[in-house]
């Protein structure tokens, strides 16, 4: 078992609101916890606290105080860009789970998630 520092807290944090900054995810409020969740997420390096309904957009990255096992700063960082991840694709995974859904919804989120990725990846790779 390994203990991860309050620095390497301070790194995932501050990769956290990079990429938060570059995907733009300026509708949802974060909170950053430096905290073990769940016993079942032991070999997790990091974790995304959801909100079960869409309204709430309200969410909580953490990167636990126990891990499995030494994890690397560039671990920690991989693993913040996916968490973030997880929030930028969250709408498009609530949409997928209702019951009743009109295809245009679908399809309206697929581009909103295409446009982005124009803005962050294709034009920043010119």
């Amino acid at each position: 078992m390994s203990t991860t520092t309050k620095e390497q807290f301070k790194i995932f944090q501050k990769e956290c609101e990079k990429w938060i900054k570059v995907f733009g995810l300026y509708g949802f409020r974060f909170y950053f916890a430096h905290e073990n969740y769940k016993d079942e997420l032991d070999n997790t390096v990091a974790y995304c606290i959801m909100p079960d309904e869409h309204q709430d957009r309200i969410f909580t990255l953490g990167l636990p105080k126990e891990l499995s096992a030494e994890t690397s700063i560039s671990e920690i960082k991989q693993n913040a860009f996916h968490e973030v991840m997880e929030v930028f694709l969250y709408r498009i995974k609530n949409i997928a789970r209702c019951r009743y859904i009109q295809r245009e919804e679908i399809d309206d989120e697929i581009h909103n998630i295409i446009m982005t990725l124009e803005k962050v990846v294709y034009r920043g790779l010119k």
